[in-house]
């Protein structure tokens, strides 16, 4: 295996120090290979390589990873031996950190081994901070960098007054683009590496494809068909309208990996209008810090802030230092990750047990294989 091969991939130390001394044997003689997961289709899964100019390649996926979404993300390393003409997954490697949401009730992987999340937003109607404290919280439980990315800017004549709302979340990175104005993208050049992977999450509508499309064809250019609707020569991804109430029409189904021309990885995913937050208290804490800070002021220790003197959330609420709003969405947000969490723990913690379970005896198959084979 020539790992300079797989370092355009995001291929690093972290995952080649999970492999044993048998494993990286098999890796250097490539009678093993690695992959990273670019798209998975129902039960359909693909991969790049280490000849990942090529193309993808479809993986076959033993019956001990099955259903595939519980095992498998977009981003993910696997480990494969060569069956016949094909490639056989044998090994998932441990994620440097996951993207994941609850949806009907089951834990969703979204994207895995992220360098960045582009947050993105447009500034029309459609504008949440509500929304953008979810995402926030998800971004920092997974360990994952956000930017916020403010799309449309050309739809409004008050960007300060978006920004400014965004300024008060706190977040370090923010940007504002217009598809309309191609210089505009050149702020986002210090997180556009070689190597880094980004995922974009996001409403229906915000722009997100357009972005990638952006991304991949500066050089091409912009055609615009009316004022709700650009088309881009070659377009990578499908981009749809706006409907006439700001909400956009939605055009990624699927999660995919893409490569640009200067060796930046894109995550692409379906618009999500309703994010529901799993086990995510150490993300609502960072994305709240500074509702956390002034409860850990006040007088009693277990202050409910509701009456009790010399609490410092009711005096921040009085004195305007805190916005009602900001207060009832993270009470919001706690009631509801500590209720997603009871609901899911019963089936999560059972799958969860049953997917380290596969894992313990795939390595010890896999293990094996590999001294019968000496």
């Amino acid at each position: 295996m020539n790992i300079s091969r797989l370092q355009p991939l995001g291929w690093s130390h972290f995952f080649l120090q999970q492999t044993d001394t048998q494993t990286f044997e098999k890796l250097q003689s490539n009678e093993l290979q690695v992959f990273r997961i670019s798209a998975i289709h129902r039960s359909v899964i693909k991969g790049l390589g280490g000849n990942w100019e090529e193309g993808e390649v479809e993986l076959l996926c033993p019956e001990s990873f099955q259903p595939v979404s519980e095992h498998f993300c977009v981003g993910d390393w696997v480990i494969v031996e060569q069956a016949h003409e094909h490639f056989r997954i044998i090994e998932v490697l441990d994620a440097k950190n996951q993207l994941e949401r609850l949806s009907n009730q089951k834990r969703q992987l979204m994207a895995a081994n992220l360098d960045y999340l582009f947050i993105v937003t447009s500034a029309n109607s459609d504008f949440s901070l509500k929304r953008l404290e979810r995402y926030l919280a998800m971004a920092y439980d997974a360990n994952i960098e956000p930017v916020i990315v403010l799309n449309k800017i050309d739809l409004t004549d008050k960007v300060d007054d978006f920004l400014d709302q965004i300024r008060d979340l706190k977040v370090h990175n923010i940007v504002g683009i217009s598809m309309l104005q191609p210089d505009s993208l050149l702020l986002l050049k210090h997180y556009l590496t070689a190597g880094t992977t980004i995922a974009m999450v996001g409403s229906s509508g915000v722009g997100k494809s357009s972005l990638i499309n952006a991304l991949f064809n500066q050089a091409v250019g912009i055609e615009v068909i009316d004022q709700n609707s650009i088309r881009m020569i070659e377009d990578i991804q499908t981009i749809g309208g706006i409907r006439d109430d700001d909400k956009g029409k939605h055009t990624t189904t699927s999660r995919q990996l893409l490569i640009n021309a200067d060796g930046v990885l894109f995550i692409d995913t379906p618009g999500i209008r309703e994010l529901q937050l799993l086990n995510a208290q150490n993300g609502l804490e960072m994305a709240f810090h500074d509702i956390v800070q002034l409860a850990q002021h006040c007088k009693f220790n277990n202050c409910s802030h509701q009456t009790e003197p010399g609490c410092k959330i009711l005096n921040a609420l009085g004195n305007g230092e805190l916005a009602q709003s900001h207060w009832d969405n993270y009470q919001k947000l706690l009631k509801e990750d500590a209720f997603n969490a009871r609901s899911a723990q019963g089936a999560y913690a059972q799958k969860q047990h049953m997917k380290t379970f596969s894992k313990k005896i795939l390595r010890t198959q896999s293990k094996n294989r590999l001294e019968k084979g000496k």
